[in-house]
C-alpha cells in the first residue's frame, strides 16, 4: 500500500506508495565522525525517520513507515537481498513447477515467534486467508490476484478456505497460482504475505497492530516503546529469531523528524546516526563523509479526486480531460526537481520511474519508451488555452481548490511550488494549502477527502505493473476515483498472459493512456541522500522491492 514518503533501509517504500508523505526518509547522519553510536553501546544505533507508524497488522500497513517496521520486525517466506535478489526467509527452498503455477516451500524447523511459538505452514495459511477475507477490508487484498481463488474470495464470491495455499502439516506449505507470474517470490517478500500468529491476532482483536505489546513478532528485531501515537520508538533484537547469529544491531532508536534543520543539527550534535538530507542540504553536504545518494524506484505525482471533492465546480472541472491536461502543461517539472527538491530528483514523463524494466526486443527503459512528453512537458500558452476551453465546457470562470500536504519541509516546498505554477498560469484558478501531519494526510488521502494531493509509489518489485495496478478501476490505492475501461482492459492482459512482448506492449498503453489522461499528473522521481554514520556498514538498499533492512548490518 505504501507512498510509498521514505524510510531508512528502504526508502521505500512502498507502498503506497502510495501513500507515503512526500520528502522523508531515515538517514543517518555523523558529521565530523559524531554520532549517537558513542554511547554505552556501539551495537546501538539511532535514526530518522519522517511520519508516525499507522499501523504493525501486515494487512493493514499501507504507509511506509509501518512498512519499514515490519520488514524488520516480520519475516515471510523469503526476504529481499542485494539488488532484490530473492533470499530463504522461514522457508530454507522452494520450487515453481514447470507450468509456473505451482510453489512448494520446505519451512526451516526452529523458526519461533516472540513469544517462543514454533512458526508454521498454518501461520501462512491463516494469514494469507485473513488477508483476502472481504471481512478483514485489506487494503492490500488485490496483490494477491493471481493466487488461485483470490480474486473471487475478495469480491465475495468464493469461501475464504478455497485460496491456492495448502499446508501439509508444519514444514511443508504450496501455493497455487490461476497463471503465472514471474516475479512472484519477489511480490510475497512484501509485508502483507509475512505470517501471522493467530492466537495474538484473536487475543488482541481489533487491537492488534496497534501497540507493540499487541502484535506477534518473528523477524530480527521486536518493536518496543510504541503505544500507537508515539514519535520515538525502538526496535530491539529478537533473541527467538532463527538467525540471530547474523543480526549484529541490538536495537534502532526511531525518531519522527519533520523539519530538514532539526534533522541535520540531530545527526550533528550526534544524537541521530543516519538522517534524510532535502533541498540545498544534498549540495551543501556533498563533500561530507558521511554523505550517501541512493538512487530510488520512488515516484510521486499529483492525484486528483475525480470522485469526492469540496465544491460541485470543482468535480466537473477534475472531471474534464483539457483542465487535468492544463495542470499538468502549466507545471515546469525540471525547476521542482533542480531548483525547488535540488536533492537529486529528476523529471517524470509517467507514472513508471526510470530503471524498472527494459523491452523484451529492443531493451528500452520502460520510462522512455511509454513517456507522453506533448503532456508533461511545460507549454504554459497550450495550458492557458486548454484551460480556458476546459472552464468554458463546464461553464464556469473560477475554480477553488485545496491541495492536501504533509507538514515536512520537503512536502511543503511541493506544495507551495504547485500553487505558484497553477495560480501563475490559470487565470480564475485559486488554490489552498492544507497541511497536517503526514499520518493524518495519510489518512485523509486513503479516505477521498482532499480535492488535490502529491502521493508516492515506491516499487514493491521491479515491475510497471506495480505501479500501473493502482489506477485500475476500484483499486484500494486509487484513491482519486480514476477509471477509464482501456485502461483496465490493458491491465488486465498484463495481468494474465504469460507472452512478454504482449504485456509489455499493454502496459506501455496503460501508461501512455494514463498519461494523456492525466489520471494522475506525473511529478518526479525521487534519489535518496543521507547523512549516515560512517561506521555502519552492510546496509543495502534496492531501487525497487524490499530491502533486508537492518539484517546483516553493523558497526565498524
Amino acid at each position: 500500500m505504501t507512498v510509498k514518503g521514505n524510510v531508512l533501509p528502504r526508502h521505500q517504500l512502498r507502498k503506497v506508495a502510495a501513500v507515503f508523505s512526500v520528502g522523508v526518509v531515515v538517514s543517518l547522519l555523523a558529521a565530523c565522525g559524531n554520532s549517537a553510536t558513542k554511547t554505552k553501546k556501539q551495537e546501538n544505533i539511532a535514526v530518522s525517520i519522517n511520519s508516525q507508524i499507522m499501523s504493525m497488522d501486515p494487512v493493514h500497513a499501507t504507509d511506509m513507515t509501518s512498512v519499514e517496521v515490519l520488514n524488520n520486525s516480520e519475516e515471510g517466506l523469503v526476504t529481499s537481498g542485494k539488488n532484490s535478489k530473492v533470499t530463504p526467509g522461514i522457508a530454507k527452498t522452494f520450487k515453481v513447477s514447470k507450468d509456473g503455477l505451482t510453489y512448494t516451500y520446505n519451512l526451516r524447523h526452529g523458526a519461533k515467534w516472540n513469544d517462543g511459538k514454533e512458526v508454521t505452514a498454518q501461520d501462512f495459511v491463516y494469514s494469507w486467508r485473513r488477508a483476502v477475507d472481504p471481512a478483514t477490508k485489506s487494503e492490500d487484498a488485490y496483490m494477491f490476484s493471481g493466487i488461485k481463488n483470490a480474486d473471487a474470495i475478495s469480491a465475495g464470491k468464493k469461501a475464504v478456505g478455497t485460496l491456492g495455499i495448502k499446508a501439509k502439516g508444519k514444514y511443508h506449505l504450496t501455493v497455487t497460482l490461476d497463471r503465472p507470474i514471474s516475479y512472484f517470490n519477489k511480490l510475497i517478500a512484501n509485508a502483507c504475505f509475512m505470517p501471522q500468529e493467530k492466537s495474538a491476532v484473536d487475543k488482541y482483536g481489533k487491537k492488534y497492530g496497534t501497540a507493540s505489546d499487541k502484535v506477534a513478532y518473528n523477524g530480527p528485531f521486536k518493536l518496543t516503546k510504541w503505544d500507537g501515537t508515539d514519535n520515538t520508538w525502538k526496535l530491539v533484537k529478537n533473541n527467538n529469531y532463527w538467525n540471530k547469529k547474523n543480526i549484529h544491531l541490538h536495537s534502532v532508536k526511531y525518531q519522527v523528524v519533520t523539519e530538514a534543520a532539526t534533522g541535520l543539527n540531530l545527526f550533528e550534535s550526534g544524537q541521530l546516526d543516519q538522517v534524510t538530507l532535502t533541498g540545498t542540504q544534498v549540495a551543501n553536504e556533498k563533500s561530507n563523509k558521511s554523505f550517501k545518494l541512493v538512487q530510488g524506484g520512488a515516484s510521486y505525482y499529483a492525484q486528483l479526486n475525480l470522485a469526492k471533492t469540496s465544491n460541485p465546480t470543482l468535480k466537473k472541472a477534475l472531471n474534464n480531460k483539457d483542465i487535468r491536461q492544463a495542470l499538468s502543461l502549466a507545471l515546469n517539472r525540471k525547476e521542482l526537481a533542480n531548483n525547488v527538491l535540488a536533492d537529486g530528483s529528476t523529471v517524470s514523463t509517467g507514472l513508471v520511474a526510470p530503471g524498472i524494466a527494459k523491452d523484451p526486443k529492443t531493451g528500452e527503459d520502460f520510462a522512455k519508451a511509454a513517456a507522453v512528453p506533448s503532456v508533461t512537458k511545460q507549454d504554459k500558452q497550450k495550458a492557458k488555452s486548454l484551460w480556458s476551453a476546459g472552464l468554458k465546457q463546464i461553464g464556469a470562470s473560477t475554480v477553488s481548490m485545496s491541495l492536501l500536504s504533509s507538514d515536512t519541509d520537503a512536502a511543503k516546498s511541493i506544495s507551495e511550488f504547485l500553487q505558484g505554477q497553477w495560480q501563475s498560469a490559470l487565470p480564475g484558478l485559486k488554490v489552498q494549502i492544507k497541511t497536517m501531519p503526514a499520518s493524518a494526510r495519510i489518512k485523509n488521502m486513503m479516505s477521498g477527502d482532499f480535492d488535490v494531493v502529491v502521493g508516492g509509489w515506491n516499487p514493491e518489485y521491479a515491475d510497471p505493473a506495480t505501479y500501473l495496478n493502482m489506477f485500475v478501476t476500484g483499486n484500494t490505492y486509487n484513491f482519486g476515483g480514476y477509471s477509464n475501461p482501456e485502461f483496465d482492459k490493458q491491465m488486465k492482459i498484463v495481468n494474465t498472459t504469460a507472452n512478454a512482448n504482449k504485456r509489455w506492449a499493454a502496459m506501455v498503453k496503460a501508461q501512455k493512456l494514463l498519461t494523456t489522461e492525466e489520471g494522475v499528473i506525473p511529478l518526479y522521481k525521487a534519489n535518496n541522500a543521507y547523512l549516515r554514520n560512517t561506521k555502519i556498514k552492510g546496509m543495502i538498499q534496492n531501487i525497487a522491492g524490499r530491502n533486508p533492512g537492518w539484517r546483516g548490518v553493523y558497526l565498524k
